[in-house]
């Protein structure tokens, strides 16, 4: 390991970043904590460390692969060709030569992976490509952010850019060089940029990286770096499907889903030894994966096909997740399942896994309901109305859907469901209180679509979907939670037996946040009869409840509350049922 200077350390060398590294993902602030070292050095007249880079070469290559630090490396990179641009001509060739472009090779000093490596020399030239990706945006924002800031500088006075170069040159980094890409790897683990904590994913492909290395010769390498690269890249992308404003999915948007979620999902869908349902990601990497290792490292035949089954499945399973992800983009079913419904996060290794065989489109059984209905209708009955988690069955089935028939996965399916959520208990539950259901959303939105169908109507596009929920779709009272009435009245002979029916199914629809605030202190009649309240609302079902009390002639009263309760509840177990697998 050797203590460098940045320019001693750029000297004669040109970087090449690997396909199984991370994209760029560097922001602004990022960038500023870079420059504000900078600053320091320069105000301070002294030298100030930017961390360790890790870098490969084996003798036969005259370039060097950059391990750790590509983050740094590439925002150095776009900062020296900024301020290298501002030079007098004859000082221009020099520092290009030193820092951005080999001119004898004609070959830039550092190039990203191939899915950057054009977008990134463009930026270089000053040309304007267009992103295509989010590494791609991150690389244009920080060349431009820098190129302000840069700006900013030479405003000053006229050396002030000259001393900022003389700033960054001086800038002190610890390079380690390693023959032996694996050990290089190895190597990441412990030593990586600002003490950034590493994810157990990163962890995993050092460790897959030493036992090919150590045990294979080297058998496995190019399968593991290809394949986490592509993981890494393909987590970026579901992140971007995600998080968008209007395809984003409640779990996977959140800050706290990372690639270590995806690997704990794919743990609960992987057959092996030292299972665990309900496991933390350590367990993954350390009861599961190091222990599966470790005890075939003296049967090579056998390490080399775990290695070899686990690496190319775990790519397979992140590559289905992101199918599925691209699905709630452009066809309503998915988008209504993760979307409104929010599906439950026990139930992703078993939909990813039938993702992956393809099956969740398949019809299986009577009433040709497909792997994505049951899953749904699991999730409406006993995720989401029993409020009950049966984690173990759950997980022992997202095993079995790698290898198990058809018939056999939905007959497994059929029988959790029925053993948590019979047709007794689910009936019973409808009729009580339902305003507390996570799925009462998606039960009303579902309802309103069966109404507009029933008119002759073509079901929700996504287009529509995304118009509902932009609109902050919330759940109303049609009698509001505490009376404005004395009693008996209104049908109800007291305040109890009001309360007990407020938070029915048949008190409850479904109302944009906007409507839902002027309904404050108003009367049914008031909000059924005001063109300015339910009959704007554009959800179907709270239209066809406004139909339905004015084609009645009657107030909404207590037996209306009954009626419609019923009618609700009768809607919602045909359309989440029980099935027959035979």
């Amino acid at each position: 390991m050797e203590r460098n200077t940045l320019e001693k350390f750029f000297t004669g060398k040109s970087f090449v970043i690997p396909t199984y590294q991370r994209d760029y993902a560097w922001t602004k602030q990022n960038i500023d904590d870079l420059l504000d070292d900078i600053a320091e050095t320069i105000e301070t007249n002294t030298s100030h460390y930017i961390g360790t880079f890790i870098l490969s070469r084996k003798p036969a290559e005259d370039t060097y692969s950059v391990v750790d630090g590509q983050q740094r490396l590439t925002t150095l990179t776009m900062l020296l060709n900024t301020l290298v641009n501002q030079l007098p001509s004859e000082q221009r060739i020099i520092y290009r030569n030193t820092f951005i472009q080999d001119v004898t090779k004609k070959r830039w000093r550092l190039e990203l992976a191939d899915y950057n490596r054009t977008f990134f020399a463009e930026l270089l030239e000053s040309k304007v490509p267009v992103p295509d990706s989010k590494s791609q945006k991150l690389l244009k924002d920080a060349y431009e952010y820098i190129g302000g800031r840069i700006l900013e500088i030479q405003k000053r006075n006229d050396g002030a850019l000259e001393a900022y170069l003389v700033g960054v040159k001086q800038l002190e980094v610890m390079e380690f060089i390693e023959s032996d890409e694996g050990k290089a790897i190895r190597i990441f683990q412990t030593v990586n940029d600002r003490g950034r904590p590493l994810a157990v994913v990163e962890k995993t492909k050092a460790l897959l990286i030493y036992y090919s290395n150590r045990f294979l010769a080297g058998k496995h390498d190019n399968l593991i770096n290809e394949s986490f690269g592509n993981i890494f890249r393909v987590f970026t992308a579901l992140k971007d499907i995600t998080e968008a404003d209007d395809t984003r999915v409640p779990l996977l948007s959140s800050a706290n889903f990372t690639e270590d979620s995806v690997m704990r999902y794919h743990f609960l869908s992987f057959p092996n030894d030292y299972y665990d349902f309900k496991p933390t990601t350590d367990y993954v990497l350390d009861g599961f994966l190091k222990r599966s290792l470790r005890n075939r490292q003296t049967k090579l035949s056998e390490l080399s096909e775990f290695i070899n089954i686990y690496v190319s499945d775990l790519k397979s399973f992140f590559d289905s997740l992101l199918k599925l992800a691209k699905r709630v983009q452009c066809e309503p079913r998915y988008f209504k399942l993760f979307c409104v419904l929010g599906l439950s996060t026990h139930l992703y290794p078993l939909a990813i896994r039938l993702q992956g065989r393809e099956l969740l489109d398949v019809a299986v059984g009577k009433g040709n309901l497909t792997f994505a209905d049951l899953i749904e209708i699991a999730d409406v009955r006993v995720y989401k109305t029993r409020g009950t988690n049966p984690a173990k069955d759950i997980s022992r089935l997202a095993c079995d859907a790698v290898t198990k028939s058809e018939k056999e996965i939905a007959a497994s399916l059929a029988n959790i469901v029925s053993r948590f959520m019979d047709d007794g208990l689910f009936a019973s539950a409808l009729s009580g209180s339902m305003y507390g259901n996570e799925a009462i959303l998606h039960i009303l939105l579902q309802h309103g679509e069966a109404c507009a169908t029933e008119k002759g109507r073509a079901g929700y596009t996504v287009a529509e979907l995304i118009d509902f929920m932009r609109s902050q779709p919330t759940i109303e009272h049609i009698f509001a939670q505490t009376p404005g009435f004395t009693f008996p009245g209104r049908g109800f002979e007291t305040q109890e037996q009001y309360l007990g029916a407020n938070d029915r199914l048949g008190n409850l629809c479904l109302l944009e946040k906007a409507l839902n605030s002027r309904c404050q202190e108003k009367t049914p009649e008031q909000k059924l009869e005001d063109v300015k309240l339910y009959k704007e609302s554009r959800f179907d079902t709270t239209r066809s409840l406004v139909a339905e009390v004015a084609a009645g002639g009657t107030p909404f009263n207590a037996k209306a509350v009954d009626a419609r309760t019923r009618k609700l509840a009768d809607f919602v177990k045909v359309r989440w049922p029980l099935w027959d697998n035979s």
